[in-house]
């Protein structure tokens, strides 16, 4: 993954291209472009494509002030994404509560376009103590 000045790759989503284009705690953005590797039999873009790049944008997100393991995803699907088409997964948190939050994650076809995809995910977290390192991005 091609995370400028942030955090080293992790080799899947760097496998997959995504590209974190911004990452706080109030907002994070991944995007990727569909390639032919990331289509379906149908000619369009995996489901399973889709829920990588919520998912990255999840864990990033939830994982800058806590430590966080996921207990819970759902993805709902609106429309489908073609060949070529940059998608971009918006993550804000819906609540961050002390060992429980959920955030909402909207995979959009460009910057400021449609919602092709809907993801709510709750993590486990722990605040992160003196002996833990933050996650730098």
């Amino acid at each position: 993954m091609s995370r400028g000045r942030y955090a080293a790759p992790m080799s899947y989503a760097d496998t997959l291209g995504m590209r974190v284009l911004e990452a706080t705690p109030e907002r994070t953005r991944v995007a990727l472009t569909v390639t032919a590797g990331g289509l379906n039999m149908h000619g369009t873009a995996h489901g399973g494509l889709l829920f990588s790049l919520a998912d990255e944008a999840f864990a990033l997100i939830s994982n800058l002030e806590a430590q966080a393991v996921a207990v819970e995803m759902h993805l709902s699907f609106f429309r489908a994404a073609r060949q070529g088409d940059k998608l971009v997964a918006v993550a804000t948190p819906e609540r961050v509560g002390r060992t429980l939050a959920t955030y909402r994650v909207e995979v959009r076809r460009g910057e400021d376009g449609e919602v092709l995809a809907l993801f709510l995910g709750t993590v486990s977290r722990r605040e992160r103590g003196k002996d833990r390192k933050a996650l730098t991005l």
